[in-house]
């Protein structure tokens, strides 16, 4: 009886705290929704003395950077995963596991210390930029971030498909490369999706790391698939301005309408998994 009312209260209040902080989040931007509507959204200026507060840059370099990382660290991840499970020695799957699973657990500041030392310089001696804060550098470092997320969480999906899979493919003579296409993957396929959308979530959310990387200028790449150009992303321009925002005016509301963008796209996301998730 006891745990069952633990357990009721506990998503209870998971629950409450999703409510609440949206609650937060939309209440603390009101004051900017009400005075100037939702046009801001797709407004390229941000220039807060003039309450300007457009947020289409900073959205386009958000989904571009988290783009960008996904492709680099989704098939590299997945990849490593099918090695893990599959082909390394058992002796050798523990180290390579432990060593993913600490990378998880470096600091974003680390990263993005890492990303200013070694990945600038790189970028602007290798690509002859003018500056190595750019996009690319800004999905570079995210697809390190969230690499281990995809591994792990996919290596687990794929161990988890039951041996007697594997024998009865190899027992009517199918070769290993169509067992992992045919049987592996589609069965470890919905534990490969939860990993692509814990790695989104945590890219989006990045915020300090992305900062120091990612030039913070608030403008549209042009033309706009042009990755190696400074932009913005949402949590950049939390990070940097937050500290300078009034509590209670418009570039504090701005601010916090920037947070539940990416809270939006982050439950979007979700359901957008989940309901596929369901109709497979």
């Amino acid at each position: 009886m006891i745990l069952r009312w633990w357990l009721s209260t506990s998503a209870l209040l998971s629950s409450l705290t999703i409510v609440l902080v949206l609650g937060f989040l939309l209440q603390s931007s009101w004051p900017l929704i009400q005075q100037q509507g939702i046009a801001f959204i797709v407004g390229d200026e941000w220039y807060p003395f003039e309450s300007l507060y457009g947020m289409l840059p900073a959205l386009v370099g958000t989904v571009w950077a988290v783009v960008l990382a996904l492709l680099i660290a989704l098939p590299c991840g997945v990849a490593a995963a099918i090695f893990c499970a599959e082909l390394l020695p058992a002796q050798l799957r523990g180290p390579m596991r432990f060593s993913m699973e600490l990378m998880a657990g470096v600091p974003s500041v680390v990263y993005g210390l890492l990303g200013m030392w070694v990945l600038l310089p790189l970028l602007e001696s290798q690509l002859d930029l003018l500056t190595g804060r750019t996009l690319l550098a800004a999905g570079l470092l995210l697809a390190l971030m969230i690499l281990p997320t995809i591994m792990v969480l996919s290596e687990d999906a794929i161990r988890a498909v039951r041996q007697s899979q594997r024998e009865a493919a190899k027992s009517l003579g199918i070769g290993w490369d169509a067992t992992l296409w045919r049987v592996l993957l589609p069965q470890a396929w919905p534990g490969i999706r939860v990993a692509t959308l814990l790695a989104t979530g945590r890219a989006m959310g990045e915020t300090v790391a992305v900062m120091l990387v990612v030039g913070s200028i608030d403008r549209i790449p042009d033309p706009f698939y042009n990755f190696l150009q400074p932009a913005q992303t949402l949590t950049s321009r939390i990070g940097r301005e937050m500290a300078e925002a009034s509590i209670g005016s418009l570039h504090w509301a701005a601010l916090l309408f920037c947070g539940l963008l990416l809270a939006a796209i982050a439950m979007g996301l979700s359901l957008l998994t989940q309901r596929k998730g369901a109709a497979a």
